[in-house]
């Protein structure tokens, strides 16, 4: 069996590869979403920044339980509350500017650098999420749990940014990229606060 020690190593490793993945490209998705009016695009933006910042939280979780085991639940709820309040943020946000698009009937312009960004965060993604889930469950963490349904919607926002520019311009549906954005909120608010409800106690934590 591996031991806890490199569990926790193995934890680090992963949330230290999603502050760099996913704050060069929740970056560079911020600046092109702003000056092409894609509503998922800057959304996935902002959700792979934000799982950056998850991420940070993350390592200093695993590496305070690494240094000083006994402290490992407190922290645990510390981090998971910071994630839950995150992940419900970004669907408030989502919700309203997704509100705002369908009523001004505003639609995305499709730029290359764009395209290819969220093509490589559909490749580059969804394993990472997946590692961290399968991890989470062998640490029992619900904040690590909760970091990967971060980096597993900045996936799904690069999926449906790219539909919904391709329904955009091939047939004119301008009301895609929102309606999009709204789905992946209705996704976000029960993770969110199920994370804060593992923070208070209320759900065993690390329940997957």
């Amino acid at each position: 069996m591996i031991e806890r020690d490199e569990l926790l190593r193995r934890a680090l490793v992963l949330s230290v590869l999603s502050i760099v993945i996913n704050g060069i490209a929740g970056g560079t998705a911020v600046v092109i979403g702003l000056t092409s009016g894609s509503l998922s695009l800057l959304g996935f933006g902002f959700d792979a920044t934000i799982d950056s910042a998850a991420s940070a939280a993350l390592v200093w979780r695993f590496s305070i339980e690494a240094r000083e085991p006994h402290r490992a639940e407190r922290v645990e709820r510390i981090a998971e509350r910071i994630v839950g309040v995150v992940l419900l943020v970004l669907a408030a946000y989502l919700a309203l500017s997704a509100t705002r698009a369908l009523a001004s009937g505003s639609h995305p312009e499709a730029t290359v650098v764009g395209i290819a960004l969220l093509v490589f965060s559909m490749v580059a993604l969804p394993p990472l999420a997946l590692a961290k889930y399968r991890l989470a469950a062998r640490l029992g963490s619900g904040a690590l749990r909760a970091d990967s349904i971060l980096t597993g919607i900045a996936a799904l926002l690069a999926l449906i940014s790219l539909v919904g520019l391709g329904l955009s311009v091939a047939l004119g549906l301008t009301w895609a990229d929102a309606v999009g954005a709204l789905i992946v909120a209705a996704i976000l608010v029960p993770e969110g606060w199920g994370a804060l409800g593992a923070a208070r106690g209320t759900r065993p934590n690390g329940r997957l």
